[in-house]
């Protein structure tokens, strides 16, 4: 019989060996609230998974776009007390308020490094010139050894006002901003983090097929609290649509967003980031976020997974042909 205590050593040895054998990776997003949105579930799925890990950094200035993270990085460059706009964040802890550019890509040595254009931007080709020349060029002064990558954000949805007020369809939206996200990615010879895909493939299947509805956040007869549960369904979408919000008189009111994710938009964001980082697939992840149902989630596992094959199928097809 073998004694306990050899037993225990044994298998703390067996598992010390394996957790030795994950190499963990470094990845910072510079963005704004939609890197906030991919990343705020990426350490937890790390986390539940053994096959894998990772430490994640997010530097990000809401609604911020290419332009302004080059004029914010120029600025501290030409005055080291300037440009201190983002806020940093490290495995959604936030560790940082008015922090550069600069200090967060030397804070770690990081392996990964993604880029990407503010939403209301991101549909318009021109917006990308010549910031995201820039914006690498910056990033591979301070990192030159890590790999930059394109963070395809995602399109609104059907029920937001920009959708509704700016006329501004989803569909044609995903469309141009997929075909700028790809077009930069090629001429700099860099990968695409296919989120934006993957919401439009969710958006396909009949679980998140969310309608166009005739609710007008500005003109309702809900009353908070009573109505606090009464806004539309929003089950089948992705995206932070409606929600209470006191006004400057401190009067609850509906709000409406409908570009932010909600929930599930998040946690379908983290599973593209966390199988195009770790190569692990996303159908394999135990975590889930409490409010998703296990057929929501195995939904989105399924969608991130898919997308992702998808996308490096088509990004080594270019590469398969020149080689010929």
């Amino acid at each position: 019989m073998i004694p306990l205590a050899r037993t225990l050593t044994f298998i703390l040895l067996v598992v010390t060996s394996l957790s030795a054998e994950v190499e963990k990776v470094k990845i910072l997003g510079v963005g704004n609230s939609f890197t906030n949105n991919a990343n705020k579930y990426l350490a937890k799925i790390y986390d539940s998974v053994d096959t894998a890990d990772a430490d994640i950094g997010t530097a990000f200035i809401g609604g911020c776009s290419l332009d302004r993270h080059v004029k914010h990085a120029k600025e501290h460059e030409a005055n080291p007390q300037t440009g201190n706009q983002y806020q940093y964040r490290k495995d959604w802890e936030l560790v940082g308020k008015n922090v550069s550019l600069k200090e967060m890509l030397l804070d770690e040595d990081w392996d990964y490094i993604t880029i990407q254009q503010v939403s209301t931007k991101s549909y318009k080709e021109g917006t990308f010139y010549p910031y995201t020349q820039e914006l690498i060029d910056y990033i591979r002064q301070y990192r030159p050894d890590a790999e930059i990558v394109v963070h395809e954000t995602w399109s609104h949805s059907v029920n937001s006002y920009r959708a509704k007020d700016w006329k501004l369809d989803p569909d044609e939206m995903y469309q141009k901003l997929h075909a700028n996200y790809h077009k930069i990615a090629d001429e700099h010879g860099l990968r695409v983090i296919p989120v934006g895909t993957a919401f439009q493939n969710a958006r396909a299947t009949e679980m998140w097929d969310y309608q166009v509805n005739d609710f007008d956040p500005k003109d309702n007869d809900l009353i908070y609290p009573e109505d606090k549960n009464n806004l539309p369904d929003m089950s089948k979408s992705l995206n932070n649509d409606y929600y209470w919000k006191k006004n400057k008189e401190g009067t609850w009111e509906v709000r409406s967003d409908g570009f932010h994710a909600n929930t599930a938009g998040e946690y379908l964001g983290a599973l593209v980031w966390f199988e195009f980082f770790s190569g692990v697939d996303a159908r394999t992840v135990p975590y889930k976020p409490d409010s998703l149902s296990e057929a929501q989630a195995e939904s989105l596992r399924i969608i991130a997974h898919e997308t992702v094959v998808a996308e490096k199928a088509a990004s080594a097809q270019p590469a398969e042909a020149a080689a010929m």
